[in-house]
């Protein structure tokens, strides 16, 4: 049988197979997620190295970075590197953009990059490696059998050792750098008298022991199929490190293998069950109860198909009993013929850390960092959400430290901090359990009541009381002024007046700041 090779870019070489125009590629890295493909056992293995001009010691390096790789790379799908990735269709591509300096860095095959800087001389040299690449070949999902032809022979090629002694001759051919037409020129008459041979031999085997190499073949065909399986377990394994759990589901069969796991889950897996059955039990059983019915729903296995449809995964996240926020994902391997995903891995990873770091830096930028009151960002957020509810009743309550300004300028802004900071756990205690309490500005301060208030000329009372019994260890004595208002004050009152309501209470809160200037006998303008 005659075979026609077509050599073209990575995207043509998708295309055509997708379109069914061609029967296989090669090349095809075995973890890549594309539909509509069968993958033989890998053939080799290689790095994805990173290259420049200069070397990096961490993928952090490359943040922010122009990156060139191969269109879609499955490190693309595997790395979240943080840089602005630019694709190409060529290994040559990629390493001319660096040279040329149009990237900083490129994503490359180790051995095949290494023999392109040879031929081509440029200043470019590997740093790091990302990751373990097993190159394969890919078949059209309708032809199976032609898959498990090809895995037969390349089994038995790998078994004998031959795939390994042609890359190394090939390699060492390369290095040397001898051409097969300059070996045949030196040696013409040998290599005639061995291709004789050779052709002849080839021949005579082909006529007598096709029959029993076909036999042979069949024989030790599952012992080799299950030796693939193993290599691409292991393979699994080693990735899997990185997450807390990972299993692989057959949706078809309803069954699950385990890969990697905790001791917490695997006691509450019990292997004479299906998978949906299983999952439901992990789930119950290692989720917070406020969790545990989004949880569910999530992981319904029964459904799993048709809510993912082409999607290549899917995640969530949630809080376990004993490991804090965790992120479960469904990762799809294989589909059957009508698109619908029929082998999935799900996978767990703790995001607690990250949960926690990100709620701290919520918390300070909705803070004052002196006070520990909500800050003028947090108040600005708060309109916004009562004009979008459906809140009509509100009181503002506007406060203001009186001489802070006097004080800072005899005795210090120390002095003046202890002003403010006492102002604010004043405010704190006395409604902080009723309402939001916020520090908008130097020395301004505000509160927001939601609902209807029906003793608010006793809560201030009780305020002030507290504020004349203050003492600190610099300044002696606080003093604030007050004003407020509520919604009844305006007639038929609605959210979008919130602005007007506060304005009522800061004209009554300057009033009162007049009346303790009067009393002093000082002349002040506001």
């Amino acid at each position: 049988m005659k075979a026609e090779i077509t050599f073209t870019d990575w995207i043509s070489c998708k295309n055509l197979l997708q379109t069914k125009d061609t029967d296989l590629i090669m090349g095809l890295e075995i973890f890549s997620n594309l539909q509509g493909v069968l993958k033989t056992t890998a053939v080799s293995s290689d790095q994805l190295l990173v290259f420049g001009k200069t070397t990096i010691n961490d993928i952090a390096a490359l943040k922010g970075k122009k990156v060139g790789l191969i269109t879609n790379s499955v490190i693309e799908k595997i790395y979240d590197l943080n840089c602005e990735y630019i694709p190409y269709y060529t290994n040559t591509q990629v390493l001319e953009s660096i040279e040329e300096g149009k990237v900083d860095y490129g994503i490359c095959h180790g051995s095949v990059a290494k023999k392109i800087l040879e031929k081509t001389g440029y200043d470019i040299f590997p740093s790091i490696s990302l990751m373990n690449s097993y190159p394969a070949i890919g078949v059209r999902d309708d032809l199976p059998e032609l898959r498990e032809q090809i895995n037969n022979i390349l089994i038995q090629l790998s078994n004998e050792g031959f795939l390994k002694k042609l890359d190394e001759k090939w390699l060492m051919k390369y290095s040397n750098k001898v051409t097969v037409l300059g070996l045949i020129r030196s040696e013409a008459r040998i290599f005639t008298i061995y291709f004789i041979l050779f052709f002849a031999s080839i021949c005579i085997a082909i006529f007598l022991m096709q029959d029993s190499y076909r036999k042979e073949m069949l024989m030790k065909n599952t012992l080799k199929y299950q030796a693939s399986l193993k290599q691409q377990n292991d393979m699994l394994t080693s990735i899997a490190k990185v997450y807390y759990t990972m299993h692989a589901i057959n949706l078809k069969e309803n069954t699950v293998k385990e890969i990697q796991t905790s001791d917490q889950v695997k006691q509450y897996v019990n292997k004479t069950e299906n998978a949906v059955f299983q999952m439901q039990e992990v789930m119950k059983n290692t989720v917070i109860p406020e969790d545990v019915e989004i949880a569910l729903n999530f992981t319904d296995l029964t459904t799993l198909p048709q809510r993912m449809g082409n999607k290549k995964s899917m995640l969530a996240e949630f809080r376990g009993t004993q490991v804090g926020w965790f992120c479960a994902q469904f990762i799809a391997m294989n589909h059957n013929e009508k698109g619908e995903v029929t082998d999935v891995i799900f996978t767990t990873q703790s995001i607690d850390e990250m949960k926690k770091e990100k709620e701290h830096l919520l918390q300070i930028s909705r803070h004052d960092e002196l006070t520990r009151l909500l800050n003028r960002h947090a108040y600005d957020t708060k309109i916004e959400e009562l004009k979008e509810s459906k809140i009509n009743k509100l009181t503002a309550i506007v406060l203001d430290v009186n001489s802070l300004k006097a004080t800072n300028d005899n005795i210090g802004h120390h002095a003046g901090d202890e002003l403010i900071c006492g102002a604010a756990d004043c405010i704190r205690d006395s409604f902080s359990s009723i309402g939001s309490c916020y520090r908008t500005g130097g020395d301004e301060f505000l509160v927001l009541i939601e609902g209807e208030t029906t003793d608010i000329d006793s809560l201030i009372n009780d305020f002030r009381n507290q504020v004349s019994q203050w003492k600190g260890k610099i300044i002696e004595k606080l003093s604030l002024s007050i004003g407020f208002a509520s919604f009844s004050e305006i007639e038929g009152f609605t959210l979008d007046q919130i602005n007007e309501l506060i304005h009522i209470a800061d004209k009554k809160m300057y009033a009162d700041k007049a009346m303790y200037y009067k009393k002093l006998g000082i002349e002040r303008r506001r």
